[in-house]
């Protein structure tokens, strides 16, 4: 089995990253590093492939933040190297991530936004957390087929944005953005008194 096999089996397996962290201050979900390279990283494996990972500094400035104070603005390139340990078979891909901190972590914050990027785009991954959406719902695929389209607007006229995590039932945006910052993740209402008990 050659490596092009491989890497089919391991894009299966990692073909969608769900949103499994949840940042409590600014109150939305988003996939974390750690959960999504555990998951690649089994997927590999389980392949007998390895990784290597080349991170070049493009880019470090100062910046302007919100509240007019400076920061620190880092863009970093990683390049991933995937290599079989049975034949010595490599394939290589690319991603580009920025980080900006008041600290000292403006640098590691563009380095895993770069690794991230990196296995998105080289393992073809659907995200949760598509930064192109403004919204903070998300589909959890139950098949290979690709995403559903969202659901025309309901009756109140707010548009169905995403799904709930317990029952899958459709939910709007303030239902969603309402019930990640109480509960933790999307639920509709029926799920939501479920929780309260």
């Amino acid at each position: 089995m050659g490596i092009g096999t491989k890497m089919v089996a391991v894009m299966e397996e990692c073909r969608y990253m769900p949103k499994d962290g949840l940042n409590s201050f600014q109150h939305y979900s988003y996939t974390t590093a750690a959960g999504m390279f555990a998951k690649i990283n089994a997927a590999l494996t389980a392949q007998n492939l390895f990784t290597a990972t080349e991170l070049t500094l493009v880019e470090l400035r100062d910046s302007a933040n919100a509240k007019g104070g400076t920061e620190k603005h880092a863009v970093v390139m990683a390049k991933v190297t995937v290599t079989d340990a049975d034949s010595g078979e490599q394939v290589f891909f690319t991603g580009v991530g920025s980080g900006q901190d008041n600290g000292d972590k403006a640098v590691m914050k563009a380095n895993t936004a770069a690794l991230k990027y990196a296995y998105i785009g080289g393992l073809c991954i659907a995200m949760a957390d598509d930064p192109e959406n403004v919204s903070t719902a998300s589909y959890e695929p139950t098949t290979k087929n690709p995403p559903p389209k969202q659901n025309p607007k309901p009756s109140g006229g707010n548009e169905i944005v995403g799904k709930c995590a317990d029952c899958g039932k459709g939910i709007t945006q303030n239902v969603v953005d309402f019930s990640v910052k109480k509960y933790g993740k999307p639920l509709c209402f029926e799920c939501q008194k479920k929780h309260k008990q």
